[in-house]
Parts: C-alpha cells; structure tokens; sequence
C-alpha cells in the first residue's frame, strides 16, 4: 500500500480537522463553519466514510492532505511528514517527497536538541541544571519541556551537525550559527540555557536561549525569522497545551516561558506564551480554532502594558470572549505560583471582563474627582466601548457607563457617534470570492450526478429517461456517459465506490478534484435525511425538468434554423426541422402535464 493511503488510513479525518474546526454531526456527515473564508451558516462538510471534505461556500476541498496543507500553508512534503507523525507511520528515506528543505531544517532543529538535551545532564551543564533546579523545575519537566544546554564552545554544535551531513548552509537557515565577516559560521548559542520552541504539531522550529554570565548584555537571544520559525505565528507551548484548552474551554496567554512552564509543573496546562510581545492576528486565529475564550495575564511594567493594551485591541477585532488578570502577588505568574499556588488560583477566579479591566484601570476614585481628569478618562473608556462590533456589548456598557459618570445616556450617545470606530492593522479578515452563479439547468445537472454517484441503484431509471446531452456541460455529459458504461458493464454490483472510482479514473483531467468531492458530497447537503424513496422522488423530478429545459432550448433553435432555412428557400430541410420541432412541442406539452 502507498503511505499515502496508509496514513489516510490510519487518521481519522474529523479528529484531524477537528483540531483547525468546530465540527457537529449532521447525518453521515459533519458540518461546520469553513475556515478558507468567513461565513455566518454551516457550509463545510466532512465525510468519514469518503475520506473527503468540502466548502459549498467557497468551493475548496479535497482529502485530509489537502486541508492540512491549506490550513498550514505547507508544500506536500512537510504536509507528509507532518501527518505521517499523527499516524505513527515511518516514512521510507528514500521516498522523495522527504527531502524538502524544511523537514531538513527541523530534523537539525531535532538533532540539536537532544545533542543540548545530553549536554544539560552533563559535567559540562552542571551550573545550568543547578540554575534549572533552583528555579523549581523538576526532572520530569525538563525532558517533557526538552531543556537544554549550549556549550560555552564557538563550533561545538556546527560540528556536531556537520557530522550528522547537513550542509553549513542548512545549519545556517536553522538559525543555529552565525556567518563570520571573513568567511565561515560560528553557533549562535553559548554557555546558555535552551528553551526548544515547538509548533503546534510538536516539531521543534527554533529555540530561546538564556544567558548563564549574569555579564551578558542580552539575558535572552532568539532564533531569527527564517524557512521554519516565524515568531508572529509561534505559541510556546501550544502543541502541549491544545487540548487542555478544549477541555477547559479558554485559553490564558502569559508572556514568558517560563511563566508556561511553571504553570503547567503545578497543572494549569491550558497555558501558552507570546514571548514578551502582543499576540499577532495570526496568532489570535490558531487559538481561535481551539477556543474563542481568551483570559490575558501580561507582567505589570510598562512593556508588559503596553503589550497587552496592542493585544486586546487585536482580541476585540477577532471577536474574543477576553478576560484579563491581575495576578494577586507576585510579578509574574512564575512568581505568583512560587510563592502561593492559592494566590494563583484566585487571580484566575478574579479574571475579568475586558470593559471591566477599562473601567477599573481609567474610572479611578482621582479621576471620578476631577472634571479634567474625568473627562479624559470617559474619552479613553469610550474609544474601548466603541470597539466592540456586538450591539448588545456596547449598549450594556455604555449603560454602565453613564452610571459610573453619573450623567446622562443621551449625552454619551452624543459622545459615542463622534468617536470613529478604529481599523486595526494587520487585520487579515478573509472576504468570501464572488462566484458567478449557476443556472438552474447547471444545478439540476449537478445534482442529478450527485445522486447517481451516491445512488447507483438509481441508474436504470435514469438510463431509460435520460440521455446525456439533456445535461448541462461537457464534463457532467461525458461523466454521465462513463456512469452508463460502468452500471451496464456490471449491472446491480455497480456501487457507489465503483461510481467513484469510474469518476475519477475517466474525469480528473477534465476538472478539479474538487468540483468532484463536491458533487459527492452535495447529495449530504441537499438531501440530508431523505430516505431513498424520497431522493427517488427527486431525481425524477430533476430529470422532468432537466429534459424540459433540454426540449424548450432545442425547440428554440429550431425555430431559429427554420427562419435561416426559410430565407434559401429550401423546403426539404425547412419539413425537416419542422417535424423535429413538432416533436419537441410534444414532448414538452407532454411533460407539462406530468
């Protein structure tokens, strides 16, 4: 069997996109919201059975392979490796789809971080581990973590990594040396500790590394952007915490790592961090697949504010459920578990509403006290208020607010209109394609397909009461004519699979696999809970119409042939095309009354 097939196999593919979509049972099928373009109702549907998936919003699908490289924006071999790890399938090496840059680039990131992995348990990492240790970390969370250490050496991972066959460029675009001005590398991280960046599958992308001499001017260096690690849209310790977060139905965002490695050592393992900065809109949507719930705790320094307040504006454009925390002690969350779990706990319990946040930072005692410094205050609050694109959400606040001001809602409202609702930067919002709409005869064609291909029981009556030039287009006629080859060829065992199969072994070349997983799958859309008495109903209904449109457009261009010929005088063909005329008129009066 090809590893392909034998990982399509292996997955379960509502589990794997599951993990991108909210996904709900829906006949045979499971249905949500498509993750390609945005939309209020339901379009996306995947079968189990088929192995397929489908957007009759925007049309895109295919099988798990082609999701997965969709969602990740992957070329075919990471979208192999990655999935091949989901199934527990061991690639061939030989097999070519291997050899992509960036599965080299992260087998050296793999490489590198048992080689300082092996370090950290060595002589020559004794003062790091002791470091670790004095920071309360235990061993079990040093290995699930990979902590490491870089030698206080200028080549000893470039070495190391040479030895193993990768090229000195390769160990360059893994961010692991630097180029030297006269030529040659030197390793990026020494005498440092390594905290393994991960992405959400689990493969190790690029490190953080802190300083042991206390000298060192840069307490902690990243690996730059590069081929495999782009910082905006990395959440240290997602891949661990992903399913934590679903089953507690929010996620909370700290800034350090080792604010995440605390947290998850005393089991709050819903946890991940933005490495100091503000969330990216791309990140904000990974964790929008896992939850919408958001609780912010960022450190209370000026850098840990101004951070957060460039977040939640971000989170509100998204459309979170935001809730912020304000630790009860400690600086950081690190600290705060440190020094008392409970206080930890509690600063979770006391979490609060974004707007609420607002108001307790700006609506102060002082500044209720004085007019000036009330009425910058009601101005910074409003502009937050005007943010929020729920209706309801901004009346219940602007209500509260005229409370806390003490004045009147008409005089907010007067304020609220005059304060312009924000674009945010770097919102990448998805607009849905326009997408030309098809006639009645095109959909009534497709779905006469559509059922067929899941029906074939239904082909005898099909084939006795339609022809396949009555259908709309080159691809569903010629299609329709390998269907009647196939059910003739092998009668009542002619199955949906062998329907299938037909389908795709005659009609890839004549349009995407797509258009054909979406005609697969329409008869779920359109039909979903129709017996099969019911769905034969329809398809002679269809095929009533189909022939209708079919007999009506052909009387058309009769009439139309029989003024050409009128005008060259040539009564044989003129009889000709009036009798077939005549015919069409028949059949169409005869379908009428049916």
């Amino acid at each position: 069997m090809d590893q392909v097939e034998e990982i399509k196999n292996k997955l379960d593919i509502i589990a794997v996109i599951g993990e991108y979509v909210s996904l709900r049972k829906a006949g045979v099928n499971w249905k949500g919201r498509c993750p390609f373009h945005n939309e209020k109702s339901p379009s996306f549907l995947v079968n189990p059975e088929k192995n397929i998936w489908h957007c009759f919003g925007c049309s895109k699908g295919g099988d798990i392979f082609s999701f997965v490289q969709e969602m990740e924006h992957l070329e075919f071999p990471e979208t192999l490796k990655l999935l091949a790890d989901k199934a527990g399938v061991k690639l061939e090496n030989h097999d070519p789809r291997l050899s992509s840059q960036k599965n080299r680039l992260q087998n050296i990131c793999q490489l590198a971080t048992k080689h300082w992995q092996r370090n950290l348990q060595s002589p020559a990492g004794k003062n790091a581990l002791v470091y670790l240790q004095a920071r309360g970390i235990k061993e079990q969370t040093l290995q699930d973590f990979n902590f490491g250490y870089a030698s206080n050496s200028w080549d000893e991972l470039y070495n190391f990594l040479r030895a193993e066959k990768f090229t000195e460029t390769e160990i360059f675009l893994a961010g692991l040396t630097v180029k030297k001005e006269k030529g040659g590398y030197y390793d990026r991280f020494r005498d440092r500790i390594i905290f393994p960046i991960a992405d959400m599958h689990g493969n190790i992308v690029g490190f953080t590394a802190r300083a042991m001499k206390k000298e060192e001017l840069a307490k902690y260096i990243n690996t730059p952007e590069g081929p495999i690690y782009h910082k905006g849209q990395i959440l240290y310790g997602l891949d661990k915490a992903k399913n934590h977060i679903r089953q507690s139905g929010y996620v909370v965002v700290v800034e350090g790592n080792m604010d995440v490695v605390a947290c998850h050592q005393f089991g709050y393992k819903n946890v991940v961090a933005c490495s100091g900065t503000a969330l990216t809109v791309e990140q904000i949507k990974i964790l929008k697949r896992y939850s919408e719930n958001i609780a912010l705790c960022f450190d209370e320094d000026n850098a840990g504010q101004t951070a957060a307040e460039r977040t939640l504006d971000l989170l509100i454009a998204e459309e979170m459920n935001i809730k912020v925390i304000k630790l009860l002690c400690g600086k950081d969350p690190d600290e705060c578990l440190k020094t008392d779990p409970k206080k930890w706990e509690e600063s979770l319990r006391q979490s609060k509403l974004v707007m609420q946040f607002y108001f307790d930072r700006y609506f102060t005692e002082e500044a209720l006290k004085d007019i000036s410094k009330k009425k910058k205050a009601a101005a910074l609050v409003l502009l937050q208020v005007n943010k929020l694109k729920n209706k309801i959400e901004r009346e219940h606040w602007l209500k509260k607010m005229a409370v806390v001001l003490d004045v009147s809602e008409s005089i907010l409202r007067s304020s609220f209109t005059s304060v312009s609702r924000p674009n945010f930067k770097g919102q990448n919002s998805i607009k849905p394609e326009s997408k030309p709409l098809k006639s009645n005869f095109e959909e009534s064609s497709e779905s006469v397909i559509s059922i067929l291909l899941n029906r074939p029981e239904l082909l005898s009556y099909a084939i006795q009461n339609l022809e396949p030039l009555m259908l709309s287009g080159e691809v569903l006629t010629r299609f329709y004519k390998y269907l009647v080859l196939g059910y003739n060829e092998l009668g009542n065992s002619f199955s949906s699979e062998a329907a299938r199969a037909q389908l795709f072994r005659y009609e890839r070349s004549l349009a995407d696999e797509a258009y054909w997983n979406s005609l697969i799958l329409y008869i779920d859309k359109k039909y979903e809970g129709f017996s099969l008495d019911l769905i034969q109903d329809e398809l002679i209904a269809l095929i009533r119409m189909l022939k209708k449109e079919y007999f009506q457009i052909r009387s058309r261009e009769l009439q139309k042939a029989m003024r050409q010929v009128s005008a060259s005088n040539d009564m044989n063909e003129w009889r000709r095309l009036s009798v077939e005329k005549q015919i069409c008129d028949e059949k169409i009066a005869e379908l009428k009354q049916e």
